[in-house]
């Protein structure tokens, strides 16, 4: 018996322990130190600030508000099989309570240009607005800061609904 395919077989076998440990060190993607999506599953509702602004978000009733962030987030929610609970306040309580993770989202027609890009998450473009330039155009869903499944879940949900048609009319409807 020759010495080699003794070694041969024995460096495979190492070599593949030493990847199954190093992999064993890695973490899941996404990271989600907060488990965002499970915890809102488990509480049964999105916690959801609202911020008027025409015709994104309408606040008329602060308890049923309407818009057309209203109904892509209810939409949403309904995939998840979540209520919503919509919260009101200034933007300022709206942001940092997101920021400590006491709200999951916060709408109000945010473009890509808001000013609180580097304390939040956001979604990617979600809808960019006809005749605006830049990121001003750009419209985005605020979220908790840092990587998290509840991002990723609502960007999936988002991708498929891309299509500009569906935002366009309600637009044009606002428009003076």
């Amino acid at each position: 018996m020759s010495i080699r395919p003794v070694m041969s077989i024995a460096v495979r076998r190492l070599s593949v322990l030493a990847v199954l440990v190093l992999m064993s060190g890695c973490d899941p993607f996404p990271a989600d130190p907060r488990n965002s999506l499970t915890a809102a599953l488990d509480r049964g509702s999105l916690r959801v600030g609202i911020l008027a602004n025409p015709p994104w978000v309408e606040l008329s009733n602060p308890d049923a508000p309407t818009g057309m962030e209203v109904d892509l987030v209810a939409a949403y929610a309904e995939q998840l099989g979540i209520d919503i609970d919509w919260h009101t306040a200034g933007v300022e309580q709206q942001i940092e309570a997101l920021t400590h993770y006491q709200l999951d989202l916060v709408i109000g027609g945010f473009s890509a240009a808001h000013p609180w890009r580097a304390e939040t998450g956001q979604t990617f473009t979600y809808f960019h607005e006809p005749g605006m330039s830049g990121a001003r155009g750009k419209h985005v869903i605020l979220t908790a800061p840092g990587e998290n499944a509840l991002l990723m879940s609502l960007e999936r949900f988002l991708f498929s609904r891309q299509d500009p048609e569906r935002y366009l009319p309600a637009l044009r409807a606002s428009q003076p």
